[in-house]
């Protein structure tokens, strides 16, 4: 059954009757004057076969009964009253008149809202009646969505792979500013990397902006993301890992990664312009991607053959053009092995071997690639594999290298001092490259005063600075948020004062943190969080807040307020957990020493709250990366080992060796379950040593035991960085309490852990 809308006039008799259809079309407008019974007739089929929609329905619904009642006949009438549901759907907006709804709802007949004076009219009060009835209609869709779907719970961006909604209504000069240098090094003949410095307070959106910017330039770009370094001996060795982690990640709708990308486009390229060979010169022009196609099926000598051809083709461009460099050549041809190979665990072994690990002859063989020396310096190979990369792209596009969550380094100014000297090495060493530093305000001038000239020179030359968006920009975006989910905010946020307080807060983040509560409130009448006295301290920090605000403006202006809110730290907790979670899958870099490392970081950060000490055992033996965590009731001593064949044998037989000799230790070495199974019967012989010593344990880290210690260390940085404002005593409370089963919170709880 469709609906009509229909408006009558008259006392107890149809004096005027007007339907409009439900396209909006007045299909019937009558005027009674003695053919009462005719019309009522010709009208009758149309009003029992549709819904009737009308506002105040009863009134209608009773003037044609009667008048059918008149003329000798009954007729059955289906009603919707748009007055009873504007009462339900918006009680706030009283009196429910057509006139005060078409006012408050902006609902215009051409371009005038509802006169009162024209009201009586049918055709006039049914056309109004009809757009109120849409807009109804929109508005109760909208709060169905709403009862599932809260627009405003994604508030951050941890990295720009994540999936969110992007307000791309903000920023956009800041945007186009970031792509024209990206312009300006792929025009540039000398292939010169640049830098851009991306400047903003907490909460207002760099990591986001980042995001925006892979999604667009990642058909085309290739964006790499490095997140906060911890060890200042491996700055590079991280940055390196951190830029392959991106590389195999898969493009949107795509089914290659941004690497296959860009080896398809820059082989492709440097083959034909080398190459003798016409057939293979022909295939590459039509597409470069036919790379992976049309060079023969897996496993045949065609394929093989094709394959050496194009090996040699590429070895002999970098040796004439870069050199002969071992390490160089190597990397080079790992990449032609991943271009080469379909098979899924043969491109993983090349992706282990690309991140320097040491494989065992086996697997090696495998892949017909050769071991990586043992004198190799990580960073010299780091820095090798990154410039190769740049010189790829010439023949592609540029690559952008996004540094984020550096503001955690500020507190080590060795590991400060070492970055700075790190990406002054690797923009010198890296052609065709936008390197991007996202970074607070305030920070940036403690680097300012911390590293010499040519580092600031070099990296300030291009500054993109993210000033807090206006009232009206942040009001227009939130509604752009509400929008993509078909939710009418403004229906939602019907009381003004709402808007008011929503908007007074000085950041996007909290904007929108805000506009959660309230939408909570309206939705699931959930209370707003409580307003807290600030402490003495968190009032300086607030007062230090706006004068850097005010200081980074180029005029004085009032900033917003800072109000502090209490934060639902459990809820924040649960989402990074599931962040993470979500990300499991995701191909990643597993490295004893960045496992390391971030315990490091984690332990280091919170050592104000708990009596230990840490170290680690100084001997000539190859033994895990670990760390020794000292405690008033024992020695813990942590390793990892995700290495496999001889390097797990020689390391784990060492590590039994220390368990052996030092009883007054417990020891745990943990293993990524991602890795590949321990296979050879030394190496499980040693693997049962560990189990079955009296101080020992092997401990194979499951998806439970990864998700949590990455969000534990997501969390600390995100309290160094700002982006929760609650102290790190909190939040390790609320680790406890959630995650009082996993072993850093045994060990931190001092309860019995050995076993």
């Amino acid at each position: 059954m469709d609906y009509i809308v229909v408006d009558t006039e008259g006392k107890e008799l149809i004096e005027e009757i007007a339907i409009v259809d439900s396209s909006g079309q007045l299909i019937v407008e009558e005027f009674i004057d003695d053919n009462l019974e005719e019309i009522l007739h010709k009208i009758k089929p149309l009003l029992e076969s549709n819904e009737i929609v009308a506002h105040s329905a009863s009134h209608d619904k009773k003037i044609l009964q009667k008048s059918y009642n008149y003329i000798g006949e009954t007729i059955k009438l289906e009603t919707i009253c748009t007055y009873q549901k504007a009462k339900k759907l918006l009680p706030l907006l009283m009196p429910h008149s057509l006139a005060v709804l078409s006012t408050n709802l902006l609902l215009k007949d051409g371009k005038a809202f509802f006169d009162s004076d024209m009201a009586h009219r049918a055709s006039y009060d049914a056309k109004f009646t009809y757009l109120l009835y849409q807009k109804l209609l929109t508005i109760e869709k909208s709060l169905h969505i709403a009862k599932s779907i809260n627009p405003f719970s994604s508030s951050k961006v941890d990295n720009p792979f994540q999936e969110h909604f992007d307000d791309d209504s903000l920023y956009k000069d800041e945007f186009r500013h970031l792509l024209s240098i990206v312009d300006e090094i792929r025009n540039d003949s000398n292939n010169q990397s640049k830098t851009a410095l991306v400047i903003g307070e907490a909460g207002n959106g760099k990591t986001h902006l980042m995001m925006r910017f892979l999604r667009r330039v990642s058909d085309t770009n290739r964006f790499l993301f490095v997140g906060k370094p911890n060890n200042k001996d491996t700055i590079l060795f991280h940055t390196y890992t951190k830029i392959l982690e991106s590389f195999i990640q898969r493009i949107d709708d795509s089914a290659y990664t941004q690497l296959e990308y860009l080896l398809a486009k820059s082989f492709s390229t440097i083959i034909i312009d080398i190459s003798k060979n016409s057939k293979v010169i022909d295939v590459l022009k039509q597409n470069h991607l036919n790379i992976y196609e049309k060079f023969g099926k897996d496993g045949t000598d065609t394929k093989r053959r094709n394959w050496k051809s194009l090996e040699k083709s590429m070895l002999k461009w970098h040796r004439e053009n870069h050199g002969n460099d071992i390490i160089s050549i190597n990397i080079l041809k790992a990449l032609i092995k991943y271009t080469y190979y379909k098979d899924e665990n043969k491109k993983d072994i090349v992706i282990n071997y690309l991140s320097g690990k040491d494989l065992d002859g086996e697997t090696l063989a495998s892949v017909d690639l050769e071991s990586w020396s043992d004198e190799m310096n990580k960073e010299e190979f780091s820095l090798k594999a990154i410039s190769l990369f740049g010189r790829l792209s010439i023949f592609d596009e540029p690559l952008i290298i996004s540094f984020d969550q550096l503001e955690a380094m500020s507190s080590d100014e060795e590991l400060l001092l070492s970055f700075g000297e790190s990406v002054k090495e690797l923009i010198t060493a890296t052609p065709n490259s936008l390197v991007i530093l996202n970074l607070f305000p305030n920070r940036w001038r403690e680097y300012e005063a911390l590293f010499d000239g040519s580092f600031i020179d070099l990296v300030g030359k291009n500054r993109v600075t993210l000033e807090r968006p206006d009232a009206s920009s942040l009001k227009s975006m939130l509604k752009q948020r509400a929008s993509h989910y078909e939710i009418d905010i403004d229906v939602i946020f019907s009381d003004k004062s709402i808007y008011k307080d929503i908007l007074q807060h000085n950041s996007i983040r909290r904007v929108l943190n805000r506009a959660s509560d309230y939408f909570k409130l309206c939705i699931d009448d959930i209370p707003l969080p409580k307003e807290i006295e600030m402490s003495l301290e968190d009032r300086v920090k607030a007062l230090i807040t706006r004068v850097e605000h005010l200081e980074s403006l180029h005029k004085i202006e009032n900033s917003p307020i800072v109000k502090k809110i209490d934060f639902n730290i459990e809820r924040y907790i649960h989402k990074i957990h599931s962040q993470k979670l979500k990300e499991y899958d995701r191909r990643v870099i597993i490295d004893d020493k960045q496992d390391v490392d971030k315990l490091k970081y984690i332990l280091t950060s919170i050592d104000e709250l708990y009596e230990f000490e840490l170290d680690f055992f100084k001997i000539r033996k190859v033994i895990p990366e670990h760390i020794i965590i000292k405690r008033e009731k024992f020695q813990y001593v942590v390793g990892f080992l995700h290495l496999e064949g001889r390097l797990f044998v020689n390391r784990i037989k060492n590590f039994n060796s220390l368990v052996a000799n030092h009883p007054e230790y417990y020891f745990r070495l943990f293993r990524d379950s991602r890795e590949s199974q321990i296979r050879g019967k030394v190496s499980k012989e040693q693997q049962l040593k560990l189990d079955n010593s009296k101080n020992g344990k092997f401990m194979m880290m499951m998806q439970d035991d990864r998700v949590i210690f990455e969000t534990i260390y997501q969390l600390i940085i995100d309290q160094q960085n700002r982006d929760i404002e609650i102290s790190l005593a909190e939040i390790m409370s609320h680790i406890f309490d959630l995650y009082k089963d996993f072993w850093l919170c045994k060990l931190l709880n001092n309860s019995a852990i050995a076993r």
